[in-house]
Formats: C-alpha cells, sequence, structure tokens
C-alpha cells in the first residue's frame, strides 16, 4: 500500500489568492491592520504559523483564544473572497482530477491531505472547486505551526480513517514549495514537487525531491508509485 498526501494550494488548485485576500480582511475587521499579511512569508507555511507571526507583528497576545476568534473570522472570509471576481485567475491546477481519478482507480494506494490550511479552510477551498470530497482524511494547520508536525498526523488520521498504518517508505507527498519536501524528507517519506505554485522547477530540483514535474499532468500513476523510468 501507499499513502499519497497532497498539499492544496499551488497544488490541487489556484484560489486567485483567496485565502491571502479573505485573512487580510479578517485582521482589517478585527484589529483595524491593512495588508497585515503583505509582510510575512506564507508558501508553504501553516496558517498557524502565518497567525502567529502577524500577531507578533501587531503586538497581539496571541493566545488560543485570540487564534480561534481570527480563523472563525476569516472562515467566512474566504468564502467570501472565493466568489469575488479578481484580477488572479483560480481554478483546479493542469493534471490534478486525471490523477486523482486514477489514484482512486487503485486498490494499492490510499490519498489524503497534508496541508497548512485551517482544516474547515481546506474544506471550503477544495469544496468550492469540487475537490473536498475526494480526500477521506488529512492533517491540517489548526493544531501545529511546524509543517513537519502534519506528517505524523496524517498517518495517524489514516488509521483511525480504517486504512494500516503506513509506515515511511510508504509515503509520498506531494506539493509545491521547498517546505512540503523539507516535512517528507524529515520523516523519510518520498516527495514530488510540481511547479504550479510561487517556485519554478529550478529552485525545487536542489530540494532533493524524489520527483519534479512543471505540473501533476507529468504524472501518471504508476510514475508516481513505482518511480520514473531512467
Amino acid at each position: 500500500m501507499t499513502l499519497v498526501l497532497f498539499d492544496i494550494d499551488g497544488t490541487l488548485i489556484s484560489s486567485g489568492r483567496a485565502g491571502a485576500r479573505g485573512m487580510n480582511r479578517s485582521f482589517e475587521r478585527l484589529f483595524g491592520v491593512a495588508g497585515a499579511l503583505d509582510t510575512v512569508p506564507l508558501a508553504g507555511r501553516t496558517d498557524r504559523a502565518i497567525v502567529s507571526d502577524v500577531f507578533a507583528e501587531l503586538g497581539v497576545a496571541g493566545d488560543e483564544a485570540a487564534m480561534i476568534r481570527l480563523r472563525d473570522a476569516y472562515l467566512e472570509d474566504l468564502a467570501a473572497a472565493l466568489v469575488e471576481p479578481d484580477s488572479h485567475p483560480g481554478g483546479v491546477l493542469p493534471g490534478v482530477e486525471p490523477l486523482l481519478a486514477s489514484l482512486d482507480a487503485r486498490d494499492d494506494v490510499v490519498i489524503g491531505l497534508l496541508t497548512g490550511n485551517f482544516a474547515r479552510g481546506a474544506a471550503i477551498k477544495l469544496g468550492h472547486f469540487g475537490l473536498w470530497g475526494r480526500f477521506p482524511f488529512g492533517a491540517f494547520g489548526d493544531v501545529h505551526a511546524d509543517r513537519r508536525a502534519l506528517v505524523p498526523l496524517a498517518v495517524e488520521a489514516a488509521c483511525v480513517a480504517g486504512y494500516p498504518r503506513f509506515e515511511p517508505d510508504q509515503i509520498i507527498i506531494i506539493g509545491d514549495t521547498p517546505a512540503d519536501v523539507d516535512c517528507a524528507h524529515a520523516h523519510g517519506a518520498r516527495a514530488v514537487a510540481v511547479a504550479t505554485g510561487p517556485f519554478t522547477s529550478d529552485v525545487l530540483v536542489p530540494t532533493g525531491a524524489w520527483q519534479v514535474v512543471e505540473t501533476l499532468e507529468a504524472l501518471t500513476v504508476d510514475t508516481l508509485v513505482s518511480g520514473p523510468t531512467r
């Protein structure tokens, strides 16, 4: 059995920057600060880490109550941002739907999510693009700021969903940032890096990812599970 864990933003979908727009709006609503995320790195990070950084910049006591308050406001603003017209295109990224269909057809592959998004934020984004129902479980950015900590959570979530406990050499993590590759390597899993996010393949290749592709159109189930032909 192989467990394939997908990142969301830049890997499965482009949300048209709805996440950043929605969270900026939430900080402005709650704290009166415009463009709160403008100086904070976003790519590959968890929502908890991003919010914590903004709290620190604003001098806000970032306790759990503040985190939950911001998260709940953000979920409202995210849903609104996804349906607003914007100059940034959004949609399901190339190759995603055929790859998911091919993986679903295999009885030796299990798919899930490993994403820095808050769990409900992930559901809102993927639901908007018709993909949420494709994933029976996942690990999300609600609990941990460190993306590396999500890998054991994904393994445990697979167990809770009724699947066997996957060992590191049975796990493949697909993402679009060096942070996705790093979290895979931190646990002995394989990483597939796709250049449909903010990082080009020239940046992703030096991360040591097992495979680097321009889009998920370049992946077949056989190359994903067994490795590329050399």
